[in-house]
This record gives structure tokens, C-alpha cells and sequence, in this order.
């Protein structure tokens, strides 16, 4: 665990984490919502009831701004560590630099995982998945999901299972500690995404979804002693969903291959169980 550790350079004062989170926050939550603001007021963006953007699939201009806020995640963590604890941001990605092939490695685990389990919820249920490729408008959006997306999963990482969870290690470094906050805080901003309000089995399923998503991205990276891995795995699942396999009424309003009519709670709790103990029984390959 000498990753989580690695806070012991630069400033890191207890008042530091607290000014810390303040300036990420202020840069995901303030200066981000800037351009939705605009777009709103502008008639460009329209969300419903649910928060999820009206008239269907984004159009570029809209996924643009929608993402502007999250990819302002990233920046605010490097601010965060750059300005206020005078380090690199290597210092959260792992103890010894950033190791390419562990970011493959998960991306490419995931990828066949993700298949697989759509493949056999398709095969138990399969009036839930239609084919809604549209090549028009995909090809206008894909390249901008292609771009953004690895910024924005991989500052969530940075964040929840980087800044977040060296800030923890320094009050208590234990590792159930450390992989139930990982879980935790990691499922709080996620219970405004619309898939709360419209997932089958209710909202319970669905929060344990985020929560155990956040569990297996911390034991991941304990296990790591990094987050490449996870930022590997966060990729992916991202990517899949915004430009292959997608949800008519979730945060990520793209067009894609295939959509999902309705999103199983249940199903999603067994399925990322299922997934992370495969993750946790391949052994990492720096």
C-alpha cells in the first residue's frame, strides 16, 4: 500500500485536504457548470424530470457541453495538487509512474466482460436490446465520446480512488476502511444520474450498483498499489456504454449499436460481482 502512502512530499497539512477538496469542487461544480448553464438558458440543453436529456440521443454540441462539468474534474484535481500540496499528479496515479500495460490490461478485461454479460442478458431477456445503430448520427458524436470520455473517467479515478482515498490513509490506512469509503463516496454524486429513477427493481439495486462499482475500483487499486487498472476499467465501461451498448434514459444520452430499453438493477448487482471477482483473480501484469 505504499501508493496511498505516497502523500509524504510537497504540503500535506490537514487543512491542506479540506482546501484541497474545496478548489476541486469549485472546478467541477462551479466553473463547470458554466457552459450548462449556457446551453440551458440557451434553449440548447433540456433535461427532464429525471435528468435525462430530452428529444433522445445527444447532439454533439450538447454532449460537449453536458461533459465540460466532469472533464473539469481532472483539471481541479491537478490544481488540486499542483497549487495546493506542491505535487505531481503522479503521485496519485501510483508509487512508481504510471504503468501502461495494468491500464491495458484492465481495459481489455473489462471490454470482454462487458460483452459477455450483455451477451447473456440479451440471451435471458432478450426483448430488452433492439438495434438503434444510426451511422449519421453516431459517426458525429463517436470521435467527441472517443475524446472526452478517458478524461472524464479517468478524473473521477484521480479523484475517488486517488486524491480521496490518500486523504483517508492518512487518518487510518486500513483497507477496508479505505474500499468501503471508496464505495461509498463514489455512490453519493452517482444517486442523481436518471438510472436512480428508472432502473427495474427500484433505487436500492441501483445504489448498490455504484456502490460496489466503487468497492471493486478500490480493492483493484489497493491490490495494484495504483489506479491504472481502474482507470483502465472506468474507460472502458464508459466507452461501452456512450458509443456500443446504451440506455434510452441514462447520463450518457448518445447514439449507439445497440440500446437497452430498461436497466436491471438486480441484474447489475450480480453482473459487477461476477466481473470484479474475475478482475481480482487474474493477477496484474505491470
Amino acid at each position: 500500500m505504499n501508493w496511498v502512502r505516497n502523500t509524504e512530499s510537497g504540503n500535506s497539512k490537514w487543512w491542506s485536504w479540506w482546501l484541497g477538496i474545496v478548489v476541486i469542487l469549485v472546478f467541477y461544480m462551479v466553473l463547470g457548470a458554466i457552459p450548462v448553464g449556457i446551453g440551458a438558458a440557451t434553449g440548447l440543453i433540456e433535461l427532464d424530470g429525471s435528468g435525462s436529456l430530452m428529444g433522445g440521443s445527444a447532439k454533439p454540441i450538447q454532449f460537449v457541453l453536458l461533459m465540460f462539468s466532469p472533464v473539469m474534474l481532472f483539471v481541479g484535481v491537478w490544481a488540486a495538487q499542483r497549487l495546493v500540496h506542491r505535487r505531481s499528479l503522479s503521485a496519485l496515479l501510483s508509487a512508481n509512474g504510471f504503468r501502461w500495460p495494468l491500464m491495458w490490461q484492465g481495459m481489455g478485461i473489462w471490454l470482454a466482460l462487458g460483452i459477455l454479460i450483455t451477451v447473456v442478458e440479451w440471451l435471458l431477456h432478450p426483448d430488452r436490446y433492439s438495434w438503434s445503430f444510426d451511422f449519421d448520427r453516431w459517426i458525429l458524436i463517436a470521435p467527441l465520446v472517443l475524446l472526452i470520455i478517458p478524461f472524464q473517467a479517468a478524473g473521477e479515478e484521480l479523484f475517488f480512488r486517488g486524491y480521496l482515498m490518500q486523504a483517508i490513509a492518512r487518518l487510518r490506512a486500513h483497507p477496508v476502511l479505505l474500499v468501503l469509503a471508496s464505495g461509498v463516496l463514489f455512490m453519493l454524486p452517482h444517486l442523481a444520474n436518471p438510472e436512480m429513477s428508472n432502473a427495474l427493481g427500484g433505487q436500492l439495486p441501483m445504489a448498490l450498483n455504484y456502490f460496489l462499482m466503487g468497492v471493486g475500483l478500490g480493492w483493484v487499486s489497493l491490490r495494484d498499489d495504483g489506479v491504472e487498472r481502474a482507470i483502465g476499467i472506468h474507460v472502458v465501461n464508459n466507452l461501452y456504454a456512450g458509443v456500443a451498448v446504451g440506455y434510452a434514459n441514462s447520463v450518457l444520452s448518445t447514439p449507439t449499436f445497440f440500446e437497452a430499453n430498461v436497466i436491471d438493477g438486480w441484474f447489475g448487482v450480480g453482473a459487477i460481482v461476477c466481473a470484479f471477482a474475475v478482475v481480482l483473480a487474474i493477477k496484474p501484469r505491470p
